[in-house]
């Protein structure tokens, strides 16, 4: 029984041995199959769908782009014409404005426009002031008013921005 068993194994271990190369050769012959599947996959074609889809997403990035740059342009305008204004303003009405400073323990001072000698010679008499002094006509704070506020109603109607009926 032994040789019979020694042979039996020689032949099965001949079997296996032969299998077991058909089998390395078979996973050798996928393996170059796999690698060129995979070559093949990362080389494909694009779907038409994907293709549009980023044709689409291009075009709204670039319109995002110009919508951006024009907002960046107008706020520079906007900023360059809010200097301007507000050099203009303060070459017009006030060469070094002081914001945001009230004393209010100051005295105001109160200038009596009633007795003004370029009022009392113009003629016009100042019908509305702010605080009231010692002479009979009423007073204006001493500000920088422009003539025509300074005039009466019915002097002022042919300037602009009054109306007919005041």
């Amino acid at each position: 029984m032994t040789a019979d068993h020694l042979r039996e194994k020689n032949i099965m271990r001949a079997d296996f041995n032969k299998t077991n190369e058909l089998l390395k050769e078979i996973n050798a012959a996928l393996q170059v199959s796999l690698e060129d599947m995979e070559e093949k996959y990362l080389m494909r074609e694009s779907r038409p769908e994907d293709i549009q889809m980023i044709a689409e997403l291009k075009s709204l990035l670039t319109e995002r782009d110009q919508v951006i740059k024009k907002l960046i342009e107008d706020n520079k305008f906007y900023q360059l014409e809010l200097v301007n204004r507000e050099t203009n303003f303060n070459k017009i009405f006030n060469t070094s404005p002081t914001v945001g400073v009230i004393n209010p323990l100051a005295k105001v001072s109160v200038r009596c426009m009633c007795m003004n000698s370029s009022n009392v010679t113009a003629g016009l008499s100042i019908a509305h002031c702010c605080v009231p002094c010692n002479s009979p006509r009423d007073v204006l704070l001493r500000v920088k008013l422009p003539r025509w506020l300074l005039q009466t109603p019915s002097a002022r109607s042919g300037l602009p921005g009054t109306s007919h009926s005041d």
